[in-house]
């Protein structure tokens, strides 16, 4: 017996395996001894300060099937050359086999003629169409990453800012406890209940609102997100106004100079990041509040 035929003696002992590509059933040695399947999560990381980031899933993608194995008899030609014809096509046909089913179109398509045209080789390769996914579900699922995103970066910027007004606020009421001008309205700015200590405490709500929000969400959920994104957005903007107001107050009391000494040029710096961190604040607000009405969501 020929090894051809020892192969199908065994394949047929094994059983008959269900391998399929639209019209064309391969059969015997013409049905591959493996199939590799399977594919990727594509993603987007956003690292944050402190050890944190942030996942976006863009979708999975399958990888290409390739397999290959040998027509042989009296139809083995009009096999490989359907198989030619449908890769020249272009259209989608379905494939089955190795325990998955899949909408595929044919990317290539090789053949070796032999003996004659009884025995031929064949190699192809299957680009995998994706299935069709719901646009309501992948906006909403891009929507949450943008909002979580956001949202936790304005977060932990006010909170790397407060731990540095707070440095600030300790050493000017070492070095200038005379002067409770410079030092009174920072500290109750970021003291507790202070403003900034207020805006820190909203964002991480809102933080924790947007990561437990889904694609299942409703529109409930996202009218009292935005909701409280535009309360912190006064807020933000109120504490924004009120350092404004005292870089001005300070230059205005050292006498035409920017600042009269250290004590003034420390709490200049600290209500400078304060304005700087504010606007940075404002811009991630804005946004998420931008990006949840543009989406449709409330409509």
């Amino acid at each position: 017996m020929s090894f051809l035929g020892i192969v199908s003696s065994i394949e047929s002992a094994l059983g008959t395996q269900n391998f399929t590509l639209g019209p064309i059933t391969f059969l015997d040695t013409e049905v591959p001894s493996e199939l590799f399947w399977g594919g990727y999560q594509a993603t987007e990381t956003f690292h944050q300060i402190g050890g944190a980031k942030v996942v976006i899933l863009n979708g999975y993608y399958d990888q290409p099937l390739t397999w290959g194995g040998i027509f042989r008899g009296s139809s083995s030609l009009q096999k490989a050359r359907t198989l030619d014809a449908m890769a020249r096509s272009g259209n989608s046909y379905t494939f089955s086999g190795g325990g998955i089913s899949r909408k595929v179109v044919i990317t290539a398509f090789q053949a070796s003629y032999t003996n004659c045209g009884t025995i031929i080789p064949y190699k192809i390769f299957c680009e995998v169409i994706p299935q069709t996914v719901s646009t309501l579900t992948s906006t909403l699922s891009s929507l949450v990453g943008l909002l979580n995103s956001d949202l936790s970066s304005a977060f932990s910027t006010t909170t790397g800012l407060l731990s540095d007004a707070s440095s600030y606020v300790s050493y000017l009421t070492n070095v200038s406890s005379s002067y409770a001008g410079e030092i009174t309205p920072l500290a109750n700015l970021i003291g507790e209940g202070g403003e900034m200590s207020t805006l820190n405490s909203k964002l991480s709500g809102l933080s924790t609102q947007a990561n437990a929000l889904s694609s299942l969400s409703s529109n409930l959920d996202f009218t009292n997100l935005q909701s409280n994104i535009s309360s912190s957005t006064n807020l933000n903007s109120s504490i924004f106004n009120a350092s404004n107001t005292e870089i001005s107050s300070i230059s205005a009391n050292s006498g035409g100079n920017l600042v009269s000494g250290a004590s003034s040029m420390i709490a200049a710096t600290a209500h400078s990041g304060i304005l700087a961190t504010s606007a940075l604040n404002n811009a991630y607000l804005t946004r998420s509040t931008n990006n949840i009405s543009l989406s449709n969501i409330l409509s």
